[in-house]
């Protein structure tokens, strides 16, 4: 069983390849026009949105809440619980 994602994903690359160093309208619209599953609402085309970006490294990846990692806890918090 293939997923949203896997059937998108060849369907982008053809398209990225076929329009590569073309104008960035050109390239916007020739993935638009690419869509295939009728109207562009609902889970299906968040996900052909998401690997869009994904394949144009346009997506960030990593943790996108809450604070760094590397950020020491506040001083004047208390522990709840012993470790």
């Amino acid at each position: 069983m293939s997923t949203w994602r896997d059937r998108a994903r060849p369907l982008i690359a053809k398209v990225l390849r076929e329009t590569e160093g073309q104008d960035e309208k050109v390239i916007k619209k020739a993935l638009r026009d690419a869509y295939p599953w009728g109207q562009r609402a609902m889970h299906p085309y968040q996900i052909w949105l998401d690997e869009i970006r994904r394949q144009r490294g346009l997506k960030t990846t990593g943790p996108s809440k809450g604070k760094p990692k590397d950020v020491p806890p506040d001083p004047r918090q208390e522990e709840l619980f012993d470790e």
